[in-house]
């Protein structure tokens, strides 16, 4: 495991060009939602606004986890010219608007299907706040992030699954359960590093606010940390399914 995720900062590196699009799509959403977040002041126009929101992620996310798949793939091959080296390079951005040919309706379902998830999280939330038992409400409270991070964690190769096989996300779903069985004793303590980097980063994000130099230092770590995590998660699919 250990050499895996040395390993991995190498290849985050070689593939550091998917940071950019990455970056921009964040920005494009901070943007989006700065500007019409106060113009919702009727049920149209929030409607309008997660409406958008749904094609821009999805459109986003189906180009985005197409070119990580085919810049893993770039810095695979052997190239014996310079020049066709910097010619499948300069392809590489192409791949954002083929990527979203290809899986953009299967990206809003993934994210619908997320949506959903997220409602019946919230709705058990409520559920726990009016639950007068102080134990019981600990109780819930405390093994209700546990069960979302099992729940995740059978999730893991969903997205690969999609972008490599092209297969529905309900099979791509189904198929990540299966994987994520079989390659349990590995994948199992990557997916708990992820989570506990993740954690320990939002956590540092949250309390970092009081320096805006700190801050910065700390935005640019997560967004490496995003990239080192879907590239972890791919290599990881590649090493156990496809090599």
């Amino acid at each position: 495991m250990i050499n895996i995720l040395k390993d991995n900062f190498k290849t985050t590196n070689n593939c550091i060009i998917l940071a950019t699009p990455m970056i921009l799509f964040f920005m494009a959403v901070q943007w989006y939602v700065h500007t019409f977040k106060y113009s919702l002041d009727n049920a149209a126009h929030i409607i309008a606004f997660f409406i958008t929101l749904w094609i821009l992620f999805s459109g986003c996310f189906a180009g985005w986890f197409y070119m990580v798949k085919k810049t893993l793939q770039f810095y695979k091959r052997t190239y014996l010219f310079d020049k066709d080296r910097a010619k499948a390079l300069s392809k590489l951005f192409l791949c954002l608007i083929k990527g979203i040919g290809k899986f953009f309706i299967s990206f809003l379902t993934v994210i619908a299907l997320c949506f959903c998830f997220k409602i019946v999280k919230i709705l058990a939330i409520i559920y726990v706040f009016n639950i007068e038992d102080a134990s019981v409400y600990d109780f819930i409270s405390n093994t209700g992030v546990v069960v979302a991070i099992v729940i995740m964690y059978w999730a893991i190769f969903w997205i690969p699954e999609i972008v490599y096989n092209y297969v529905n996300p309900f099979k791509a779903l189904i198929n990540s359960v299966k994987k994520a069985y079989i390659s349990f004793k590995i994948s199992c303590p990557i997916y708990l590093f992820i989570i506990l980097s993740a954690f320990a980063i939002r956590h540092l994000l949250i309390h970092s606010q009081v320096s805006p130099y700190f801050y910065f230092i700390l935005l640019i770590i997560s967004y490496y940390f995003i990239l080192y995590s879907v590239l972890l998660v791919f290599r990881l699919y590649e090493r156990c399914f496809i090599e």
